[in-house]
């Protein structure tokens, strides 16, 4: 009995540190509505070993999309999430819940040797939490449910994120340097 309240104390002082501790000016402003539009892999979830892009139409909600593949079994699928979370207490952790739906091919599973799953529904419903740093590169942690070739299976995935207009802006200001250093 011990043991859990002492594990309970932890948890609790931890979510206040990290989630009502921070205070300071880089975090007065939510991050979902400076960067917008994130690239990024994911390892597992509904595409499996995936590359996604993900739009935060503003601190709340995003979609995303897609496509990926590991041994045997191939998907591409959309989806939405919700951060939970209000503008006036923005914060660099952000839990989520998520919907994803897409459709997913097997690849040898069923004896045939060939395409056994080919276009079967993939279901997918997560419940995370991401983090974003000051300069727009989110990571993520989640576990999910995931309905896959008629059987609901257990899921989850790691989630790496970097911001596109930062990548944009570091191409451009590279471009600039190389037209300043040639000679005329």
């Amino acid at each position: 009995m011990k043991r859990y309240f002492v594990i309970f104390c932890i948890l609790f002082f931890a979510h206040g540190n990290l989630v009502h501790g921070q205070t300071t000016q880089d975090d007065s402003i939510n991050r979902r509505l400076i960067f917008k539009n994130l690239v990024g892999y994911s390892l597992g979830g509904p595409s499996f070993l995936s590359i996604n892009y993900e739009h935060y139409f503003n601190h709340n909600w995003s979609i995303e999309a897609g496509i990926g593949s590991v041994l045997l079994i191939s998907g591409v699928h959309v989806g939405s999430r919700y951060y939970l979370g209000n503008r006036k207490h923005p914060t660099r952790f952000a839990p989520y819940l998520g919907a994803a739906i897409g459709a997913a091919s097997i690849i040898g599973g069923g004896g045939s040797g060939g395409i056994d799953g080919y276009g079967t529904l993939v279901a997918y419903a997560p419940l995370g939490i991401q983090y974003i740093s000051k300069n727009g590169f989110a990571f993520s942690l989640e576990g999910a449910g995931m309905f896959l070739d008629n059987e609901l299976l257990p899921m989850g995935a790691i989630r790496l994120f970097f911001p596109i207009e930062r990548l944009k802006n570091s191409r451009s200001k590279t471009k600039r340097i190389s037209k300043k250093n040639t000679p005329p």
